[in-house]
């Protein structure tokens, strides 16, 4: 009897942080409604309250920035559900929680962007927790075998919405990358008249048209929920996410080449033809996937169109593409002081500059604040590698007068005395992608504001790289 007890005892002890954590993670009010990624609850129930016969739009941020659902709806004669939302959710998830509202008759339309993340089982453990948070009931349509990684996870989500609720201080992002910037439909409805992108496009994101956008995993998976969606009466069909020409990197012959590929793999018919949703650079706005105003318009023609063809129904759709505003001249503009320290060297990117690497005397000190002006031009873009050669550097400061809009993977790297990355200014309106962290050490650490801390936890290009953001 002892021993039983005992064996009792041990398994309640191992048992007892999990269960804690978990209570931790669930019993806590939701911290991240707010947040971009807490638009998936509303998404959620629009798609499961829209009765079926409906379209059901499936993909990353270029559907949410990428499409006008009601007027689609009018062009195409059937309700429309745009399911799509954050690429780091991967794409994968989000065909998985679609299972919960597709029905008879639906037309299922999959337009992952052309990128390698995105065409794989890319799952995130911290990204689905967090758009979970808003409502739990959708954590029974992930697939089990996603388990681990949300296992993994859950201590994280749980510290952090721990200490939200100790600060009284849930993510609150502003501007376009929030909840609020989401309209009843599922769209982006955030004012995006022009590109604010320095040269138009995101040369950190270049669009590659070659087999490792063939992942056969990924390609199997689709395969295996286009034969689900038969299952239920509805059609799936494959499309194309909008996409930069200024970052497709390939000719006419590659992408055709791969487009054939692509089309010879999956078993369910790509509706589109991907040379049309390969749009000049007029029509984007912040990403090499994400549209402007007048983009959505364009882009929700041609996707009315293709699907009108799928129909059978010859109703003629209009595909004039209109001239997007122009960018203002003084968008970029600063007045930041001029960079006199001698420590930086530039490259020239249009109409700004692109810091790209450290001079003899700026290797020498243990801390640089990044320049915002330098003879004039803005400072815009840190490449990668941008700060070799540093061997005493321990801060790098980013600060309050900036004028980055973009810094590459990498840009921190290979600087092995680097502590702290401090952040004093709010990252909203500054791109970074997966890889920021690259190459830095692993005690090193993003420090942010108190005031700025809760648009970090909740900004589209930053909020991956939480567990190395500190609150100063």
């Amino acid at each position: 009897m002892k021993k039983i007890l005992a064996i009792v005892l041990a398994v309640f002890l191992l048992l007892s942080p999990i269960l804690c954590v978990t209570a931790t993670a669930f019993a806590l009010p939701t911290q991240y409604g707010a947040t971009f990624l807490g638009e998936l609850s509303d998404k959620y129930a629009r798609l499961t309250s829209v009765e079926s016969p409906k379209v059901v739009l499936i993909g990353g941020s270029s559907m949410a920035f990428g499409l006008d659902s009601e007027r689609l709806e009018k062009l195409v004669g059937m309700p429309v559900v745009n399911f799509g939302l954050y690429a780091t959710l991967g794409t994968k998830c989000m065909m998985d929680l679609a299972k919960a509202g597709i029905g008879d008759g639906d037309i299922v339309i999959l337009a992952p962007e052309t990128d390698a993340q995105t065409m794989s089982l890319y799952f995130n453990g911290e990204a689905v927790w967090q758009a979970l948070d808003s409502d739990f009931s959708m954590l029974r349509y992930i697939d089990a075998a996603d388990y681990g990684e949300l296992a993994g996870a859950l201590w994280g989500f749980a510290q952090a919405k721990l200490s939200y609720v100790r600060e009284n201080n849930p993510p609150m992002p502003d501007g376009v990358y929030s909840r609020e910037s989401f309209n009843e439909f599922g769209d982006i409805s955030y004012k995006r008249p022009f590109n604010v992108m320095h040269g138009d496009f995101d040369p950190s994101q270049p669009i590659r048209f070659d087999d490792a956008l063939l992942d056969e995993d990924f390609i199997e998976y689709v395969n295996d929920f286009s034969a689900w969606c038969k299952s239920r009466g509805a059609v799936l069909y494959y499309s194309f996410s909008p996409m930069n020409a200024l970052a497709a990197e390939a000719d006419e012959e590659a992408i055709a080449a791969w487009y054939g590929k692509l089309a010879a793999a999956l078993d369910c018919e790509i509706c589109s033809d991907v040379r049309t949703y390969i749009m000049e650079a007029q029509y984007f706005y912040d990403t090499n996937f994400h549209l402007n105003d007048t983009g959505v318009d364009l882009r929700t023609r041609y996707l009315a169109a293709d699907i009108l063809r799928m129909k059978g129904d010859t109703r003629a759709v209009s595909l004039f593409a209109p001239d997007a505003p122009k960018r203002p001249a003084d968008y970029f503009g600063t007045d930041a002081p001029e960079d006199t320290t001698g420590y930086f060297v530039y490259e020239e990117n249009g109409d700004a500059l692109t810091l790209i690497g450290i001079t003899d005397d700026g290797k020498k000190q243990t801390e640089l604040t990044l320049p915002a002006l330098y003879q004039g031009k803005p400072v815009t873009t840190v490449a990668a590698g941008a700060l070799d050669g540093c061997t005493r550097l321990k801060t790098v400061i980013v600060p309050e007068y900036t004028a980055l809009t973009l810094i590459y993977n990498g840009a921190f790297g290979g600087v092995s005395t680097l502590r702290e990355i401090r952040m004093e200014t709010s990252c909203e309106g500054i791109t970074v992608s997966d890889g920021l962290m690259d190459g830095t050490p692993a005690s090193c650490v993003i420090t942010v504001e108190r005031a700025y801390y809760g648009d970090f936890a909740g900004d589209y290009f930053w909020a991956g790289h939480m567990n190395r953001v500190k609150m100063k």
